[in-house]
């Protein structure tokens, strides 16, 4: 081996090496994103609810629960129908319950439920919209 091809051979290292690492750092790197707060001042009594565009707001006897309205089969914003109280998608007829729990059509899983925390002197609530 002549010192020539051991130095190119060693250079081309130095160069792909160079040109990996930020690749590698990218891939690896998970950024923080906060969630997304929604305030919401109305204020509501048990058994009622508030429809929102991201998420639909219940107040149940144990405390508010929030239930995301993206439908988990292939994102459509789904609908809360309130005489049958269920969650009905309309690209693909997907059914959940109240509590975004599954019941039949092709998404499989259940709704997500977002943090809901309640507002200083019961003033409203604070939703918290993961990214």
């Amino acid at each position: 081996m002549t010192r020539r091809s051991l130095l190119k051979k060693w250079l081309f290292s130095i160069f792909c090496g160079v040109l990996t690492l930020p690749v590698i750092a990218f891939w690896k790197s998970q950024r923080y994103r906060p969630p997304l707060e929604r305030r919401i001042s109305r204020v509501l009594k048990p058994g009622q609810f508030l429809v929102e565009p991201e998420f639909v707001l219940f107040q149940t006897p144990k405390g508010p629960v929030a239930v995301s309205r993206t439908c988990t089969h292939l994102g459509c914003r789904i609908n809360f129908i309130e005489e049958k109280s269920i969650f009905l998608c309309p690209c693909h007829q997907s059914k959940f319950t109240k509590m975004g729990k599954y019941i039949s059509g092709p998404a499989k899983k259940d709704l997500q439920k977002f943090k809901v925390k309640v507002l200083e002197n019961g003033a409203g609530y604070l939703v918290y919209i993961p990214r």
